[in-house]
Formats: structure tokens, C-alpha cells, sequence
């Protein structure tokens, strides 16, 4: 999980052959229409299904690095098909069927992220507020990973009491400790897990080929900063900054 910048929202989202329409004009006229609908959740997903969903992924690709907003696999158009998240589920939600700081691309694994999540909020309790979008908070500041590759909220995260146990429950702990799927977004599952430790060992490697000598804090540094330049994004480029900057396991 990582923050995320939202330039502006798509300028187009009708289907081929329609009059074109940003996306902020779908909004106000949804939103103008939305008080008279008898079914409020109904009549915003079957607005939010009207759009042309290809050219609302084209825009979200470059925004997301082309990964997943909440595991950071790999994202692209074929089979399975990403899915467009609503952080702030729909259904709870409806006014925020169409808006641009709410909706982001997410992979389609059956047991993790929006396939698991569903309809459950990203909060502690129904008194809670939703945890804030990535566009307003930079979680990359908020998730550690472990050399085996276990995500876990760091201890020194930049969050509130209520905002800490929204983000713990979402992305549950490690299966070493609870033996069956956890968390709303699973993100400790065994698959993933096994894949960042995989994405170490790929950049230990790279590092061990590129240098013939010890690799100074500055080298380290400088590769970082290019992982996080590059577009698309490598596959779980959080955990690969956080072995390169030494910092795996830091705030546990």
C-alpha cells in the first residue's frame, strides 16, 4: 500500500460511439439525480456500470504504476480483468459512486484485496470513519514489511488510535499465527507473503551482479529512488525500497 497522486479524472468515459463526457460531468449529473432515485445503492451502481470502464482503467494504470492499490501485484487489461475499487464501498456509499478520489485499480485475486473485501468498510467499527483515501495519507509511511516479507502496520506510523486498528484489520496477520484467511484485504495471505520474499531475493541478486564490491548507502539510495521513477512500477515495489534502504523491520 502506498499513497497515491490523482491528477486530473478522465475526460472521457462514455462508450465508443457516444457523445463524449468527462467524467466530472457524469458526477454532477448523477448527483443531481441521485436524491430522486428510490434506490440510492441500486441507481449508483448501475450509473457507475454505464461508464466506459477501459478508459477509466487507462488513467487509473498511470496513476497506480500499473499495481494493485492494495498488494501491489501486477495490473493489466486482459484476463483476469482489474477491477475498479470503490474505497469507500459503494453500496454504503452511493454519492460516492463517481467520485475520482474514491475509485482505484485493483487486482483480481479471489482471496485478496477488493475480491475480499466486497462491501466491508476500511474501518474498525461502524462509529469509525473510513480510513483516509491515498490520496489524502502516504501509507508507504504506515506499512512496514519483515525479511520473510509480512506486512505489518508500523509502530511509528503517522496515524490515529482508530485509524491503527482499521489498517491492522485490513490487512490481517502473517498465517504462521492464525491459520485461515484474515484481515479485509487478506494482505498477509501465503501468496503474497512468499512473492515479496521472492522480490528480495531478486534484488539481492541484481545488486550481487551489478557491484563487485560493498554497495554504499548512497548506491542503495540512488537504485530506490529508480525503482520508484520507473513506469510501470516493479511488482511490490514498497518492499523492495524498504530492503534496499535497510529498513525492513523498522517500527515493528
Amino acid at each position: 500500500m502506498r499513497g497515491i497522486r490523482k491528477p486530473q479524472p478522465p475526460k472521457d468515459v462514455s462508450p465508443d460511439g457516444q457523445q463524449p463526457r468527462p467524467l466530472l460531468k457524469a458526477e454532477r449529473d448523477f448527483l443531481d439525480a441521485l436524491p430522486a432515485a428510490p434506490d440510492p445503492a441500486g441507481f449508483a451502481r448501475s450509473t457507475f456500470n454505464s461508464l466506459e470502464k477501459t478508459k477509466l482503467r487507462d488513467v487509473l494504470y498511470v496513476e497506480q504504476g500499473a499495481l494493485c492499490v492494495y498488494c501491489e501485484r501486477r495490473v493489466a487489461e486482459g484476463q483476469p480483468t482489474p477491477r475498479i475499487d470503490h474505497w469507500r464501498p459503494l453500496g454504503q456509499n452511493p454519492e460516492l459512486a463517481l467520485a475520482w478520489r474514491n475509485l482505484y485499480l485493483c487486482c483480481a485475486h479471489p482471496a485478496t484485496c477488493d475480491c475480499r473485501k466486497h462491501e466491508t468498510p476500511l474501518r474498525a467499527s461502524d462509529e469509525d470513519p473510513d480510513l483516509p483515501w491515498p490520496v489524502d495519507h502516504h501509507y508507504a509511511h504506515c506499512v512496514g514489511f519483515t525479511s520473510l516479507g509480512e506486512m505489518y502496520v508500523r509502530s511509528d506510523a503517522p496515524l490515529d488510535a482508530t485509524q491503527r486498528e482499521a489498517l491492522e484489520l485490513a490487512i490481517g496477520v502473517p498465517h504462521d499465527k492464525v491459520p485461515e484467511d484474515n484481515g479485509i484485504l487478506n494482505l498477509n495471505h501465503p501468496a503474497l507473503v512468499a512473492a515479496r520474499a521472492a522480490v528480495i531475493d531478486e534484488e539481492r541478486t541484481r545488486l550481487e551482479r551489478r557491484f563487485k564490491k560493498t554497495v554504499s548507502r548512497s548506491e542503495r539510495e540512488a537504485i530506490a529512488a529508480e525503482r520508484l521513477g520507473n513506469y510501470p512500477l516493479p511488482e511490490f515495489v514498497s518492499i523492495r525500497v524498504r530492503w534496499l534502504r535497510k529498513t525492513l523491520g523498522t517500527g515493528r
